[in-house]
């Protein structure tokens, strides 16, 4: 249990704890441990999990994870095996008196896994895991607990987690973690029932959480008032209380001043800005408080580098207004701004993001108006070395210069693809749909409510 009674965080990871040890004597030879949470509460049910992973762990449970998607069982079980021996390795150097005999074995194994069939992959990892739990002994549980983040095919998810777990030796669990209504899990839930325990943890409440943390201290010390205020602030703009929210961003603004600094005024009127734009007919009040926010930190961008982060934060919102009110000319103008701001103070990663967020709107009008900054775009993002892209995504810019510049003759454009393979993988072009579709969800605003 954590012992830290006035520490909202810590709290909530506890219920957690209560919630797994309840479980586990419930079901004590389930292969599969679901835990079920709100989105809100997912840091907390992955803090518990790492929490049990280090020896301040609740139980003598043996806990593990591993961070994965899914796109298809070959690349699922590679993934799972070498990452398994990578993160033992770097184990045992700190630990050198672990003797887990096998796994020099296993390690030699690695390097042949990419001729290995699907389910020669699927039994070389269950050996694996097998030889493990020999190793840690068996009194304790073995729980495997799977991250799965993006996953390209549901159905084939849960066939090949079952598989697994049914192959697991005694003693050896998996945990998986899902999203209420979300329920990825379905088809495992009815095809293993006796076999898995689903764990499902209340909504926790996290936004009191971050406000508890946010307020403590004096209630008369400035930065705590602040806190308290943006809290206050953010729960009436969610609740489309308007007139609230105007009072409370005029407070937040007065607290700024009163607690001084540059970027954090400026940030402010970000804020403030930020969460009133989602009020009708108040497009020109967002770009009044954004305009004072440029005017503190237009002067000092040169050479303070939060001045610049925050200017261009403030330049992307003023081009989310104007698009939101179908003014694209204006939004381009607005993310072009950006572009130029940030190619001055040598922030690459922001220039390309500034880039796509322009090239977006521009795409949503007529060649005359995405040509130039497409091409403007390419030209400056292909010029980075590759220790550069692999770091900087040009992925949607790339994708849209092939698919938009007539003009390249076969070998550029072979160029172009093999070039991106090499630094994306192969499914390059395929994550730009889903770059695209994120940019719109960050820059195109949706009716409030």
């Amino acid at each position: 249990m954590i012992n830290n009674e006035h520490n909202p965080i810590a709290i909530r990871i506890s219920n957690v704890q209560d919630l797994w040890i309840e479980n586990r004597e419930k079901f004590p030879d389930a292969k599969i441990y679901c835990l079920v949470c709100e989105p809100t509460d997912y840091q907390i049910v992955e803090g518990f999990i790492r929490l049990e992973a280090s020896e301040h762990g609740c139980t003598s449970d043996i806990i593990v994870g591993f961070k994965a998607d899914y796109d298809d069982k070959t690349d699922f079980y590679k993934f799972l095996i070498k990452t398994w021996i990578d993160s033992f390795s770097m184990d045992v150097e700190k630990n050198p008196d672990w003797d887990w005999a096998d796994f020099s074995s296993f390690k030699s194994e690695l390097t042949s896994v990419s001729s290995l069939s699907a389910d020669k992959l699927r039994d070389l990892y269950i050996r694996l895991v097998t030889s493990f739990k020999t190793f840690v002994g068996n009194d304790n549980l073995l729980g495997i607990t799977l991250f799965i983040s993006r996953i390209g095919d549901v159905e084939a998810l849960n066939e090949v987690i079952k598989d697994i777990a049914e192959r697991l030796p005694a003693g050896v669990a998996l945990i998986l973690i899902d999203y209420k209504k979300r329920e990825v899990y379905d088809i495992l839930l009815s095809e293993m029932k006796g076999k898995i325990c689903l764990i499902d943890i209340p909504n926790q409440n996290m936004t009191g959480a971050y406000k508890e943390i946010a307020t403590q201290g004096n209630p008369q010390d400035p930065n705590v008032k602040y806190r308290k205020c943006l809290f206050e602030l953010g729960e009436a703009a969610s609740k489309g209380n308007k007139d609230e929210a105007k009072k409370l961003g005029h407070e937040l603004i007065r607290l700024s001043r009163e607690i001084g600094g540059t970027a954090f005024m400026a940030s402010s009127y970000l804020m403030f800005g930020g969460f009133m734009v989602k009020f009708h007919r108040e497009a020109g009040f967002c770009h009044d408080l954004f305009d004072k926010g440029i005017a503190l930190v237009l002067p000092k961008y040169h050479d303070e580098q939060d001045c610049a982060q925050i200017l261009l934060q403030l330049y992307n919102y003023k081009g989310t207004v104007h698009s939101y009110n179908k003014d694209i000319t204006e939004a381009i103008k607005q993310f072009m701004t950006a572009v130029r701001i940030a190619k001055e103070v040598n922030m690459k990663t922001e220039v390309v993001n500034e880039y796509n967020y322009a090239l977006l709107m521009a795409l949503k009008k007529d060649r005359l108006t995405y040509e130039p900054i497409l091409n403007e775009a390419f030209e400056y993002g292909y010029s980075f070395s590759d220790e550069d892209l692999k770091i900087i995504n040009l992925s949607f810019i790339a994708s849209t210069y092939l698919d938009k510049t007539y003009s390249l003759d076969s070998s550029k454009r072979d160029e172009i693809s093999k070039r991106m393979s090499d630094l994306y993988g192969e499914d390059w072009q395929l994550s730009t749909k889903e770059l695209a579709a994120k940019l719109d969800a960050e820059y195109s605003l949706r009716n409030p409510k």
